[in-house]
């Protein structure tokens, strides 16, 4: 538990360094909070998914199943964003989107699972699955870039750095992230042998809300400072780049197993909670300290039938 434990807080550091330089970047391109939520910042905050999902996906090539992780992290955080993080950030800021902006990414969020379903059915998520899944992703984030427009105050107080600071940033992270993710995937499959449980569920409810700590951190943050485009962006973006990358990826390096248990019940629940926040952001109310309570309180009814059913 110990390693896991490092290896979570390397994750965070790792994904915090890259966070700092790719916002230096949306400052000097002035990008939105909004676009920098979900096309940077989503993106930034999952890496740490990416490389457990490639690391584990080289330990299943090698004939080391491993399938569990990759799928469960993926779902976990997922479903941890989507509920016990928006809910924490529900409780200090009123979250509401823009009607187009929830249209495109209400879409893409349902999509995005519906594809792991129908995907997953067969128990296999194959390397073809996970190149469509891959190429879904690409075409979203064309509809997102093509959206974008400039916003000069959203970055006016923003900090500028060097671009060897920038490059800085980026390098440390990545190593940190590698070696973390070694850490993660290497205890977390160690530790689901010893207990004797299934490596989704370590997924899930350890690696899972582990690396959302990122997502977490972010999402609070820009509460905290009123950017509420930043900071459900994140979230948001964050959802649907976790529903096609990280399984894609898994998928096209080797082929992934998907457990029974995860379209009964853990994919279910995410189309599921998924669809409420979307139906709280459409109301004039948004997200707000209601809100964000009952997703808090879904995320804690989720971990006790998780642990109820282990």
């Amino acid at each position: 538990m110990l390693l896991i434990f490092i290896g979570l807080v390397g994750l965070w550091l790792g994904t915090r360094w890259i966070i700092n330089g790719a916002i230096g970047i949306a400052k000097r391109f002035n990008l939105s909070h909004s676009f920098v939520g979900v096309a940077i910042l989503a993106v930034g905050t999952d890496l740490p998914e990416v490389f457990v999902s490639i690391k584990a996906s080289l330990l299943h090539l090698s004939g080391i199943e491993s399938s569990g992780i990759i799928t469960g992290n993926a779902i976990g955080s997922s479903i941890s964003q989507i509920t016990f993080i928006l809910g924490i950030a529900g409780l200090f800021l009123n979250f509401t989107m823009a009607k187009k902006d929830l249209l495109r990414d209400g879409i893409a969020l349902l999509t995005s699972i519906i594809f792991l379903f129908v995907f997953g059915i067969d128990g296999i998520i194959t390397r073809v699955e996970g190149g469509i899944l891959l190429f879904v992703y690409l075409l979203y984030y064309i509809v997102l870039l093509k959206s974008q427009t400039e916003h000069t105050d959203d970055n006016s107080a923003g900090k500028d750095y060097s671009n060897t600071a920038l490059t800085l940033f980026l390098l440390a992270g990545f190593s940190v992230l590698i070696f973390s993710s070694h850490l993660v995937v290497e205890n977390a499959m160690a530790l689901a042998e010893k207990c004797g449980v299934a490596q989704s569920f370590v997924g899930i409810v350890i690696i899972g809300l582990g690396t959302s700590l990122p997502e977490l951190a972010v999402s609070f943050g820009a509460a905290i400072r009123k950017s509420a485009g930043m900071s459900v962006g994140n979230i948001i973006g964050s959802n649907i780049f976790d529903g096609l990358i990280p399984i894609g990826i898994g998928g096209a390096i080797s082929t992934t197993n998907m457990e029974g248990n995860l379209l009964k019940f853990d994919l279910p629940f995410l189309f599921a909670v998924t669809f409420l926040v979307l139906i709280f952001l459409r109301t004039k109310r948004g997200i707000s300290t209601l809100e964000g309570i009952i997703l808090i309180l879904f995320y804690l009814s989720y971990i006790g039938v998780k642990l109820y059913l282990l």
